[in-house]
């Protein structure tokens, strides 16, 4: 079984879900990765991946063959996602301000910090984090985005999504309750909007996936992981897959201004994404060649289960150099 793959984001909850996931998977030794200096990281990634030879291969082969449930740490998606797969992966996403907040009460109390909260955030390096660590893929084909804010039923989405029982915890925090809120002034939120808008739309996003993938599975229907990546007046293109271990191709319905246009197969080919290891072998896109006027509504829907994606829907442009 191929490991899980969990980009653990600062100050959002990973350490809960970390230690969570030692309870549930004790007997079972979970790889670590916070950097060749830290102490938590583990000897197998020491071993392979911090030395003059770096055998990313290698690894991910190891941990397979060592049935280790779980790789976790303060990484980049891109480090591990082309070895255990978009759809294993997890992550947590937190409200962008109190995520920032957080993290500077962490280093003034972890790391002897001295600057004010002012100095910590107007650094370029704190600036859209979550959105950084997540560069590269589309939010829509990970397979879990859990909210901070709403940890229990990130938990149990998590959950059912995987076959596992990873106990709720709340650990490594600075205030009483995963839901407490980091208190900011008035100029303070305003900067923080400004420095960290690609995190707040990312965020906000996520909401919106969050609610669609929990109210499907509450009225117990799968979710499939699903895109539009081009909405002109001449085509609507995407991919989508089921999330879980069905493999049948997902019907698409596109949907023009309120009206059904047609419904076609995600069976496509689309190489781009084979380096995230989607389900299929990558046949998972679609395409519909259309005639559109610019501003005309496009929504797609899985027609199994009525899934809209995106959330909102799109508005016809014309063709990029037309």
């Amino acid at each position: 079984m191929c490991p899980l793959f969990f980009v653990h984001i600062p100050k959002t909850a990973g350490t809960s879900f970390r230690l969570g996931a030692e309870n549930f998977f004790k007997g079972k030794q979970i790889v670590y990765d916070y950097g060749k200096n830290s102490g938590t990281t583990s000897s197998i990634v020491q071993e392979y991946l911090y030395n003059n030879e770096p055998d990313f291969w290698g690894f991910g082969n190891s941990c397979t063959n060592e049935n280790v449930p779980m790789v976790c740490g303060h990484v980049n998606i891109g480090r591990f996602v082309s070895l255990f797969g978009i759809t294993n992966t997890i992550t947590f996403l937190r409200d962008p301000l109190q995520r920032m907040a957080s993290e500077y009460a962490h280093f003034v109390r972890h790391y002897g910090y001295k600057g004010s909260f002012r100095d910590f955030y107007s650094r370029p390096v704190m600036h859209n984090r979550q959105s950084k660590i997540l560069h590269g893929v589309s939010y829509e084909s990970v397979g879990v985005i859990g909210l901070t804010e709403r940890y229990s039923d990130s938990l149990e989405l998590i959950n059912a999504r995987y076959g596992i029982e990873i106990p709720h915890r709340e650990d490594n925090q600075g205030k009483t309750r995963l839901e407490a809120v980091h208190d900011l002034e008035e100029d303070e939120i305003a900067e923080l909007k400004h420095l960290n808008q690609r995190d707040i739309a990312l965020y906000e996003h996520s909401k919106r996936l969050f609610d669609s993938r929990l109210a499907l599975f509450r009225d117990g229907l799968p979710y499939a992981h699903a895109h539009v990546v081009e909405a002109t007046t001449q085509r609507v293109a995407g991919w989508a897959w089921w999330a879980g271990d069905n493999e049948a191709p997902v019907e698409v319905e596109v949907w023009i201004n309120g009206e059904l246009q047609a419904r076609v197969m995600a069976a496509e080919l689309r190489p781009g994404l084979c380096r995230l290891r989607v389900p299929r072998g990558g046949y998972i896109g679609f395409h519909l060649p259309v005639k559109l006027s610019a501003g005309d509504q496009i929504q797609c829907r899985v027609a199994q289960t009525r899934q809209a994606f995106p959330v909102r829907p799109l508005y016809a442009e014309e063709p990029k150099g037309k």
